[in-house]
């Protein structure tokens, strides 16, 4: 009898003592949009993963296929997962007339280009994607090839427009352009839902991505959210908005967007983090406003060359460039979004994936993304702006009862500065995540001595040293186990 209760208490007290030490996360586990980290890429330029459908292929001509495919991307879901990303989001998938990656020549909505392979290759790389806990979105273009059915169908012109100065398909050095579907039509509208309702129910894939979305009427916006919400509550629907677009960021947060990408915004990180020394205050400024949590943070686009490019064309580094922009899309407000090679500091505007770089950039990604997955306050968490002296920033992201303390140096010298403990709390430990320091309070301030052109993600504890509980647990632990081992000894002595 005693037996069978030592073996049910013991392992009970054992299990108790070392929860006990633990911290566990009173807040759901479902992961909300706030907490997702992109990773953007062209399934063309990616990677070659199955040479069957390498028909037509031409590496050397930038208008043409290069050989990328669904299968390409099956086989590096461990290396985007390991980088820390949660969502992948797909550039046009759909059929087209001739490569492009802005769905510029879309031909046929319901079946998948077939240089990047069959809708069952499709299927299988969502599916293994989320054996990954990894969210697949993909891009969902409203524009047409010139060689689409409707166009030469007289009962199906008022399907789409043709306008004046629309942007010609100079992807693939045709003069034509580009119909655009004609979202004021009621049977387009109803065709594109269709389409969309069609893609989630075959294929179980995690949202959609529109461009240009201010140019489309907001009723149209309005039913299709509603319509393929209908099919999965918790879909993403990010849109991105013209260059030139005055619009109210709240409007379309009420119509149903999960999330926008503002060009204006990319445009001012491109020119804070180009080069060294440029103040972050008015970025602080823009992070602080009510609905910058809700919005998508990148430096590349397609509206932009690669963000490498305007780094070295400044004559810098472009590793000691990407790094303290990396650290501020990480950690400030909103979803960071990284193009395909960026973790590379690729150059060129879409050339295929080298797999075979410096990983130096690639390990630091991978930094910021565990640290970004593990601590809800760098997601979730308030913003506050503690200092700033140009380029040099100190902020917080306080989430219930966890801070993390972020210092950003984007100047080109080692910088140090004391932080008062009036704006952390005293008796306090500033842990690092990405380089491993450890700050103590000395005299009344924490100080911080941060290289140029380098950062450090601090989590804050209480510096107590060891609680009366961890005490309790490093000395009962073995005790127990003596118990046990004394109890079992004893019995067997018996036995014999």
């Amino acid at each position: 009898m005693l037996r069978k209760w030592m073996g049910m208490v013991l392992p009970a007290i054992l299990i108790f003592f070392v929860n006990a030490t633990a911290v566990f996360a009173t807040e759901e586990t479902k992961r909300v949009w706030q907490d997702e980290s992109i990773y953007y890429l062209i399934v063309d330029r990616f990677y070659n993963g199955d040479l069957s459908n390498d028909f037509t292929v031409n590496t050397k001509d930038k208008l043409s296929y290069h050989g990328g495919d669904f299968q390409g991307v099956r086989q590096k879901l461990d290396y985007i997962q390991t980088m820390g990303f949660t969502t992948i989001r797909l550039g046009v998938i759909f059929d087209q007339h001739a490569y492009s990656r802005s769905g510029a020549d879309t031909k046929d909505f319901y079946h998948p280009e077939e240089h990047y392979g069959t809708l069952n290759e499709f299927k299988q790389l969502v599916k293994e994607a989320h054996k990954r806990e990894i969210k697949v979105m993909i891009d969902f273009p409203l524009t047409i090839s010139p060689e689409h059915p409707w166009v030469k169908d007289p009962e199906k012109q008022n399907r789409f427009i043709i306008e004046d100065g629309n942007e010609s398909n100079q992807e693939n050095s045709q003069s034509v352009t580009s119909p655009k579907l004609n979202m004021n039509d009621p049977e387009t509208a109803q065709y594109v839902s269709k389409v969309a309702k069609w893609w989630l129910q075959e294929t179980k894939i995690d949202g959609y991505f529109f461009s240009q979305v201010d140019q489309i009427p907001e009723a149209f916006w309005s039913g299709l959210i509603k319509k393929i919400k209908s099919e999965n509550k918790d879909l993403y629907i990010v849109g991105e908005l013209s260059e030139k677009a005055s619009v109210n960021l709240r409007d379309y947060k009420y119509i149903g967007f999960t999330s926008l990408l503002v060009p204006s915004t990319t445009l001012k990180l491109r020119e804070s983090f180009k080069t060294p020394n440029h103040s972050l205050t008015k970025l602080a400024q823009d992070v602080g406003k009510i609905e910058s949590s809700y919005l998508i943070k990148s430096t590349d686009g397609p509206s932009f060359s690669r963000f490498t490019n305007d780094i070295v064309a400044a004559n810098q580094f472009p590793g000691d460039r990407w790094e303290p922009s990396l650290t501020y899309l990480f950690t400030t407000p909103g979803v960071p979004m990284i193009d395909y090679g960026s973790e590379i500091a690729i150059t060129g505007d879409d050339p295929m994936m080298d797999f075979r770089a410096d990983p130096d950039l690639i390990e630091f990604i991978e930094k910021l993304g565990r640290a970004r997955n593990h601590y809800l306050s760098l997601t979730r968490g308030d913003f506050t702006l503690l200092y700033e002296n140009e380029g040099m920033a100190v902020y917080t992201r306080s989430y219930k009862n966890e801070t993390a303390f972020i210092a950003l140096n984007n100047t080109s010298e080692k910088q140090e500065i004391l932080i008062p403990t009036d704006k952390l709390g005293s008796k306090k430990q500033l842990i690092g995540l990405v380089n491993n320091d450890l700050i103590k309070e000395q005299n009344g301030n924490y100080p911080l001595s941060i290289n140029g052109e380098e950062s450090e993600i601090y989590i804050v504890r209480d510096d107590h040293g060891l609680k009366m509980l961890n005490v309790i647990v490093i000395i009962a632990i073995p005790i127990v186990f003596l118990i046990l081992y004394f109890y079992i000894w004893k019995s067997g002595k018996n036995n014999g």
